[in-house]
């Protein structure tokens, strides 16, 4: 008897929903005057120099200038000779390089001889971070941007793994979103309905950031170059708006909490100075951690507020920092004028002449998930032991609101079901994810948004449960009609059986709205291969590999496709550049595997193949079922019982598997356990022919 074919495990995109102390919301009644002009437009920076020399000049030297810029070698300032780092979680060297006036990262390993045996280069495009701290670098394809593993860390002057990176290694494929977008640079063109692709894209935090758009002041100042009231109406100076709104400002990027949430029309570049952030975003923090001695990288807001000069004085951050002018090497006496101007001589007595207030008031701390840095700590106060360094950990709640409208306001319950299910998918939390769902289940159709029924929704796909998730998605589509909420619904209607026109129907609708989304690409070529439409699985993959050329996933199952295709000249080319790309990707080895297993003078190149997929994931039944019946179809009949014995433990209704151990023991002369095998796949599949042809043959 020959050994079955090997296996061909096609893989099911999951679903992914949109990402992100409590503070009092800034009243109407405090906004001195309402500078909000929604017919107004971004001009961009260049448009304020002739009348604003000195300020546009002087911002320069800010950071926050500098926050987002092309690399170039008027730019550089890195030591690009340095020794390549090892990633030992994930087996990859990285090295930094020039060449020809560019700047680029590779990515390699070596076998035990020293020998390459992968190697990815990409062009370090673009930096975010103005280099006082750190700088991390961009690559781009396909209008898209993608965080590098390598970061130069300029306190310090080394390179190191990017924040993060040292955890989890996502190599050259973490994708920045809108959101991370939205905080390192000025307004780009956004594609819509794509989260992370733009159409244009500029350099650095702009003037527009703090004085909102400006198309309205231009137009108001070229016909009159004064404004007929004391304050001019038609721009945001912040300096005219109440400190809580000014706070606002600053809070749209210098704030960091667990859990981010857009409120319901909003979208990641909506803020504008003069408006509430509370109307824009819901925030919920889970307890903090003051053991580790750390602040986050973006701790300014919530520390500051910890302060007795901020409840006293009405401080905000203008007082101290002056936007419109750097202050990087300045030394402490750059700030210690401020401190003086509140606080009295007789206050001052005990300081000598020349003493730093920051370094006793505001030391610097190191900071979490930044190596190799440290931050101002901006909680002013007396450091000592009857003074905790840290932030006090919250209540027993896991996540509790920033905002007091989201611990008692109308909409307090759907944001925090929100946030429940954020976190969970976050943090991969079961326990987190049903608290969600018990949350959301009675209140997400009271949510005229529908973005509560969405998350609901996909939350119960991802929990096995199709049927519970089809109503609130059913409700999520009916309330806003976009690409990413046909497709959960579409998801969920596969799983249960779900007639084909009304599945394709929906994929077709959120393909017409955005052709660019790769991720429903995948998943509606997925469907149609398991189907049996293979041309039109193809033609998604096709479409998926053009929009996204570097998705090894795309590139991955457009190979598959291929091969049940019989077209094995393309598979193989697919599933080659799917693994130049991502040399672990366990379906893909199995899968060229299969395909070199299958073509005369290959049988050595799949056993390889095999093998590293064991290596990359031993703990995939698939991989393990694979190396085995190479093992069997070659005459290694021991070899094949421990692999398939493997397959079955971690897969125990794995027929596949558990017909192959019923060979290899055949062909060892263990005809007992040969049959307790072929018994065990007959019992899941009653009618399989191969486990009926081994009992007959024993």
């Amino acid at each position: 008897m020959q050994a079955l074919r090997y296996g061909i495990r096609i893989l099911w995109l999951p679903l992914l929903a949109g990402m992100g102390c409590r503070a009092p919301d800034a009243a109407p009644e405090q906004t001195p005057i309402a500078f909000t002009n929604l017919a107004a437009d971004y001009v961009g920076d260049a448009a304020c120099f002739d009348c604003h020399q000195e300020e546009w000049r002087g911002y320069q030297e800010h950071g926050m200038a500098r926050s987002f810029y092309a690399l170039t070698p008027e730019t550089a300032i890195e030591d690009f000779r340095a020794a390549p780092l090892y990633h030992e979680g994930s087996g990859f060297y990285y090295r930094v390089f020039t060449h020809d006036s560019s700047f680029f990262q590779e990515e390699y390993r070596l076998d035990a001889r020293g020998v390459k045996t992968h190697a990815l280069v990409r062009e370090m495009q673009y930096v975010v971070g103005s280099g006082n701290t750190a700088r991390t670098y961009l690559a781009a394809s396909s209008d898209r941007l993608y965080e590098m593993p390598l970061t130069w860390y300029a306190q310090e002057a080394r390179w190191d793994f990017s924040p993060g990176y040292q955890i989890y290694n996502k190599r050259f494929s973490r994708l920045v979103p809108d959101r991370c977008m939205a905080c390192h640079n000025s307004y780009p063109s956004t594609v819509p309905f794509v989260n992370g692709k733009y159409d244009r894209l500029p350099e650095g935090i702009g003037c527009e950031r703090c004085h909102g758009p400006g198309s309205v002041h231009i137009a108001a100042r070229l016909a009159s170059p004064q404004p007929s009231d004391d304050v001019d109406q038609t721009i945001v100076n912040p300096a005219h708006l109440s400190s809580a709104l000014q706070m606002d400002v600053c809070q749209q990027c210098h704030l960091h909490t667990t859990v981010s949430l857009l409120r319901a029309g909003q979208e990641a570049f909506d803020f504008r100075p003069s408006e509430r952030l509370s109307d824009y975003v819901a925030l919920f923090s889970a307890p903090a951690d003051d053991t580790q001695g750390t602040i986050d990288v973006i701790s300014h807001a919530q520390r500051l507020q910890l302060s007795a000069c901020f409840a006293a004085a009405s401080m905000t951050c203008t007082t101290c920092h002056n936007p419109h002018e750097g202050f990087r090497g300045k030394g402490s006496a750059y700030f210690d004028v401020t401190c003086a101007g509140c606080h009295t001589e007789e206050t001052a007595a005990d300081h000598g002449a020349g003493d730093s207030c920051i370094a006793c008031h505001m030391p610097k701390v190191p900071a979490e998930g930044a190596p190799h840095s440290s931050f101002t700590d901006h909680w002013i106060r007396v450091v000592g032991p009857e003074m905790p360094a840290m932030l006090p950990a919250h209540g027993p709640d896991p996540l509790s609101p920033y905002f007091a409208r989201d611990a008692e306001g109308p909409e307090a319950a759907q944001y925090k079901a929100q946030a429940y299910l954020v976190h969970g998918t976050q943090q991969a939390d079961s326990t987190l994810l049903e608290q969600g769902v018990a949350l959301a289940m009675p209140i997400h159709a009271q949510d005229s948004s529908g973005e509560l029924s969405f998350l609901l929704g996909t939350t119960l796909t991802s929990l096995g449960r199709p049927e519970a998730a089809v109503a609130p998605l059913r409700t999520a589509v009916a309330r806003r009609t976009v690409p990413e909420r046909l497709n959960g619904l579409a998801q969920a209607l596969e799983q249960v059986g779900a007639p084909q026109e009304e599945i394709v129907a929906l994929y077709d609708r959120a393909l017409a709205l955005q052709p660019a989304r790769t991720d429903i690409r995948i998943n509606y070529g997925l469907y149609m291969l398991r189907e049996g439409s293979v041309q039109e699985a193809l033609e998604q993959f096709r479409l998926a590999t053009s929009e996204e050329p570097w998705l090894a996933l795309a590139h991955t199952h457009l190979g598959t496709a291929y091969m049940q295709d019989g077209a094995f000249g393309p598979a193989e080319a697919s599933l080659s550049r799917a693994l130049e790309l991502e040399p672990d990707d366990v379906d893909a080895l199995g899968n060229l595997g299969l395909l070199f297993a299958t073509m005369p003078g290959r049988n050595a190149d799949a056993r390889r193949l095999f093998e590293r997929a064991v290596r990359a994931e031993p703990n995939s039944a698939v991989a393990q079922a694979n190396l085995g019946t190479w093992y069997l179809n070659n005459g290694y009949a021991s070899a094949a019982i421990d692999r398939l014995q493997a397959a079955v433990a971690l897969a125990p209704t794995y027929v596949g598997g558990m017909i192959n151990l019923a060979l290899a023991y055949a062909r060892t002369g263990e005809y007992a356990a040969a049959r307790r095998y072929a018994e065990q796949a007959l019992a899941l599949e009653p009618d399989n022919a191969a486990a009926l042809q081994i009992l007959e043959a024993l």
